[in-house]
């Protein structure tokens, strides 16, 4: 029997949004969400896993806070994964709301399954 990982208090669990296929840029692109209200942060990755770009961007660097849209930086890869869906729960977010079961429940219509969870080790400042 597999022992199951244990989340440590140096981990942070993220919800795998988005996992898209290969083919012309900006494919595979892969998206997580640490939900946390305004501390919110999206792992993001681009590219074919051997060489792919990516990282964490705080929710700030997500949304426009003004004009509470995506930030155009990102519009790629929102497209990409077909993840617009996501961005009125961002801005919920941004503005301190706890909606992490909502967005499981919108993942769960349109995929017929709970998002998979991704332990990441938490970042130090």
């Amino acid at each position: 029997m597999a022992k199951k990982k244990k989340r440590g208090p140096d981990t942070m669990s993220f919800l795998v949004l988005a996992r898209t296929e290969s083919g012309a840029y900006p494919h595979p692109v892969e998206v997580a969400l640490y939900p946390d209200g305004a501390n919110s942060i999206a792992a993001i990755s681009i590219g074919p896993h051997a060489a792919n770009a990516g990282g964490l961007v705080h929710l700030s660097g997500l949304i426009d806070q003004a004009r509470g849209e995506l930030n155009p930086a990102h519009k790629a890869e929102f497209d990409a994964a077909e993840l617009h869906w996501l961005v009125p729960f961002l801005v919920r977010l941004q503005a301190g709301e706890d909606v992490t079961k909502e967005i499981v429940a919108a993942y769960r219509e349109r995929h017929g399954s709970q998002p998979e969870t991704m332990l990441l080790a938490r970042t130090r400042s």
